[in-house]
């Protein structure tokens, strides 16, 4: 039975049902009617109704009597951050007024991203003379075009561009598909008598929707008679009704929705309608977008289930990097069914704890083919069923103590020069900088902090050189780390910086702060963040720990090292005791290879004024190969040296400022080692190039990238060029890359349809036909043997990657390449050609077998065993005497329970 509280949302739910601000007052009731109409008391009528106030869920107007309405009735339709107590209605009348009509998109997740140019499509459709242009919205299934219209709607109002009551109709056409003169009886209306079972005259949605909003969708099931009358209405404005010959009129705007391509309409209706917007699936909505989406929806279950909700980062990085064929819809429904298995299991609880256990066995099978999933730690995701969002975090203590160490500090030395202050600052700055920096290298990331990462390295790479000030890898590393653990979860500190330590900062840090306004709006624009003032400030102090003074070298130097802040560290500290921006350090993944290294000098080059030559002193590689990537595409005399260490790096920075050139310094470093010194000259012909993609965004794609040039390795020299997904759909290939590359394929999760260019599938390659599709690819310039080869190493690279999180105690390495002598053995002795698909089954289990049976865990039940024992002798036979191997080398015994495991691997369907 529902509780008096409960009674009364309803009750207010109803009220608003036709909420315009004409009529503002019939939204409102007293607490008089909820006594008369629940037939209580008024004390208890009072109290019930204001503990809704106090709960969010109600607001009231203070007039005589009191006035009370549902909150989130009055956000969801105007748009407004309403508060829980106004002074008059006709104060609130005057906010609903006051509210820009642009504010109605911020409704939209993605209104200033992926949706930013539908929406300007839009409204260059709402705003064109007279009915405005028919809009046709295609997008898959799920993606929310239902949706866009019902905005589309709210912002012609909220514009006066329609009547605020304006009639706003919906007909899905696919319901009558089977019937196209039904249909066409609901669109156009009919005459008494029209046909059989006309018993009257009836209006048509066209009739209904005069100036309005008239919404097909499943408009593709319209036949090409019912799409004709259309077009002819589109044109004229005029229509008739079946079985009348008079001529209506009605002035209609038209909005169109499909799943299909164009191609399935009639050429003559598709000229009618001049607008044409495409709605982007949600796995190519950028990752930031896809956690507000996934945040909203927590949100939502959160208020319907009246009960707060606690989720892991381990599900939410799940939710975020899972592939959702049903879009937001199939999401929703992931969350909906996550919510309700944890609510089964805890009803009694006020707040529910979403875990892994939770959530859908389809969310694991889609999991499996895609690229595997870290081990997530961090902080919780709370939704409270008042419908806030917070993180349950440490971070806040982090930073309450050090802006408490930095007042601290000022207020011990403000005494002093403005130098010494700065200094001291200075070391509690980078302390602080250093403890969260090595916090993030011992943790792995989380899918958005990798984005923030990925989009923060952009933003600086295109920094241009006038700020004068050199980046490294520890502060793009902290500050992504700093959005990530306060600004995105909304950490604030009361206390924060005292008044007389902001006004020392604005005036002692001016430089930073002028980097700061240009730097800033570009991150807020792009991770859709805010910065507060105390953000602002803190961030100069950050700044501050970096070298900004002018270059009077002619020399550029890079220090290129694996890890996360090997490079900048030794960078730093040459630059510090220098004196000078010497050195510029590139932090390269461990996993990064040669060609890994080439594409970081060439972008360095292609971003700096380098003329006088370039020293690059690296930790590993071989300098020959390292040539051969470079010597096509630089024209300016480079110095290699591969021992890479600081005192060297100091010799070779004196040299440097003491206006040595290249050649100069390779003969003062012949007694310390054999430095390699070249000049190249621009490369003429074209270089072959593939072009990685993901609708999951560039990281995807880069990770794609480095998979396949591994594989590439000592077969086919190739540039292999990441882009991110929405570019390429927009630009295609450009004049640029098509005179610089022969483009031989282009490699992704999702077709983009470019002319040309051979388009392969990522997943047809690991889980189908691996050789067949590198066929395509390489069928011209590689023999049959080699691209079996790349297709060999695509199965057994893959499948590291997943192995790497599953085990804690082998080498991976090596577990994995005993586990292909065992497959490439068991092909040859049992007459089989393994599918990429069961090969990569195979790397896993068997690399997770092992781990399991050292620790005594292994598989102690198969069905049916006797009788698989007795039926295959043979294959079991040859599976021990190939597995043998691992038994020797691991101290193991392969039970017979996880042999037929592995004959379900290698022959079960």
């Amino acid at each position: 039975m529902k509780t008096l509280e409960e009674k009364i949302i309803s009750f207010a739910n109803e009220k608003c049902q036709m909420l315009t601000v004409k009529e503002l007052d019939r939204a409102f009731f007293t607490t008089t009617e909820l006594e008369d109409f629940f037939h209580i008391g008024r004390t208890q009528a009072s109290r019930a109704a204001n503990n809704l106030v106090n709960q969010n869920i109600l607001f009231k107007i203070n007039t005589r009597p009191v006035l009370f309405s549902l909150k989130y009735a009055f956000e969801e339709k105007y748009n407004l951050s309403v508060v829980s107590e106004y002074n008059s209605l006709s104060q609130l009348i005057s906010d609903i007024l006051d509210t820009p009509s642009e504010t109605v998109f911020e409704k939209m997740i993605g209104y200033e991203g992926s949706l930013a140019e539908s929406i300007e499509q839009l409204k260059t459709a709402v705003y064109y003379p007279g009915n405005g242009l028919p809009v046709m919205l295609m997008g898959e299934t799920g993606v929310g075009k239902s949706y866009f219209v019902q905005i589309m709607y709210q912002y012609m109002v909220k514009a006066n561009l329609v009547e605020e009551n304006a009639p706003f109709i919906t007909l899905n056409c696919a319901q009558y598909y089977n019937n196209p003169e039904l249909l066409s009886g609901l669109l156009f209306g009919y005459a008494k008598g029209a046909f059989t079972g006309a018993y009257e005259n009836r209006k048509g949605l066209l009739e209904e929707a005069d100036n309005g909003l008239l919404f097909l969708d499943e408009v593709h099931r319209l036949n090409a008679e019912g799409q004709e009358k259309l077009f002819t209405f589109m044109d004229k404005g005029n229509f008739s009704r079946i079985g009348e010959t008079k001529d209506r009129q009605a002035k209609v705007r038209l909005v169109f929705a499909t799943t299909e391509k164009t191609n399935v309409f009639l050429q003559t209706f598709l000229r009618r309608i001049p607008i044409q917007i495409y709605i982007p699936t949600i796995n190519e909505r950028s990752i930031l977008e896809k956690r507000q989406i996934i945040e909203h929806l927590f949100k939502k279950e959160s208020v319907i289930i009246q009960r707060s909700i606690e989720v892991t980062p381990r599900v939410m990085n799940i939710l975020l990097q899972t592939m959702y064929t049903g879009n937001i819809g199939e999401l929703e429904n992931t969350i909906k069914y996550t919510c309700g298995s944890a609510l089964s299991q805890s009803s009694s609880e006020e707040t529910i704890q979403i875990k892994i256990k939770d959530m859908p066995q389809k969310v694991y099978e889609k999991i499996e083919a895609q690229w595997p999933l870290v081990n997530v730690g961090g902080d919780n995701f709370f939704f409270s069923k008042e419908g806030h969002v917070t993180e349950v975090s440490n971070a806040t203590n982090e930073l309450k103590k050090f802006m408490q160490h930095m007042n601290v500090v000022f207020e011990q030395f403000q005494k002093d020069t403005s130098y010494e202050i700065k200094q001291q600052l200075y070391q509690q700055v980078i302390k602080f900088i250093d403890e969260l920096v090595f916090q993030e290298m011992q943790t792995n990331q989380v899918a958005l902090e990798k984005f923030i990462l990925s989009t923060m390295q952009d933003i600086f790479r295109e920094m241009d050189d006038q700020n004068k000030v050199h980046y490294d890898g520890n502060i793009m590393l902290f500050l992504s780390h700093y959005i990530y653990s306060y600004i995105l979860k909304g950490v604030q500190i009361v206390e924060g910086i005292t008044p007389a330590l902001k006004l020392f900062i604005k005036q002692q840090y001016k430089i930073e702060m002028r980097v700061l306004q240009k730097l800033l709006p570009e991150i807020e624009k792009r991770l859709d963040i805010h910065f507060s003032e105390v953000d602002q400030l803190l961030f100069a102090l950050f700044f501050a720990t970096l070298e900004s003074s002018e270059r009077k070298i002619e020399l550029d130097a890079l220090i290129i090292a694996h890890g996360y802040a090997t490079a900048s560290s030794i960078a730093n500290v040459c630059n510090r005791m220098l004196g000078d921006v010497t050195f510029t350090g590139i932090d390269m993944p461990i996993e990064a290879t040669i060609h890994d290294i080439s594409k970081k000098v060439r972008e360095y080059i292609d971003e700096h004024l380098v003329d006088q030559g370039l020293i690059l002193l690296i930790d590993m590689g071989s300098l020959n190969m390292i040539y051969e990537e470079l010597k096509q595409s630089v024209s300016i005399p480079l110095l290699f040296i591969d021992q890479l260490n600081t005192p060297m790096a100091l010799e070779i920075g004196n040299l440097m400022q003491q206006g040595k050139s290249i050649l100069e310094i390779a003969d003062n470093m012949q007694d310390v080692i054999m430095p390699n010194v070249q000049v190249f000259q621009p490369a003429r012909s074209k270089k072959r190039a593939i072009i990685t993609t993901c609708f999951s965004g560039l990281g995807i794609a880069i990770q794609i990238q480095k998979l396949l040039y591994a594989c590439l390795e000592g077969i086919l020299e190739v540039d292999i060029i990441p882009i991110e997904f929405n570019e390429l759909k927009e630009k295609g290939i450009t004049e640029a890359l098509s005179a610089k590359y022969d483009i031989l394929s282009i490699i992704g999760t999702n077709n983009l349809y470019i002319p040309q260019v051979e388009f392969v599938y990522l997943e047809h390659i690991i889980s189908g036909d691996g050789d067949g599709q590198l066929h395509k690819i390489f069928e011209n310039l590689l023999s049959e043997q080699e691209i079996r080869e790349i297709n060999n190493r695509l199965v057994k690279n893959f499948s590291l990657i997943r192995v790497i999180d599953s085990l804690t105690i082998l080498d991976t390495k090596r577990i994995m390449e005993l586990v292909e002598t065992c497959i490439q053995e068991l092909e040859q002795r049992l007459n089989l050609l393994l599918t990429n698909a069961r090969k990569v089954a195979m790397y896993v289990h068997v690399s997770c077998m092992v781990e399991r049976l050292i620790r005594h865990s292994e598989i102690t039940e198969f069905p049916d065993l006797e009788q698989f024992s007795f039926e295959n002798q043979k294959e079991i036979r040859v599976i021990q005497d190939v597995f043998s191997v691992l038994e020797t080398v691991y101290s193991v015994t392969v039970p017979l329970e996880e042999i037929g495991y592995i004959y379900n691997i290698l022959y079960v369907t």
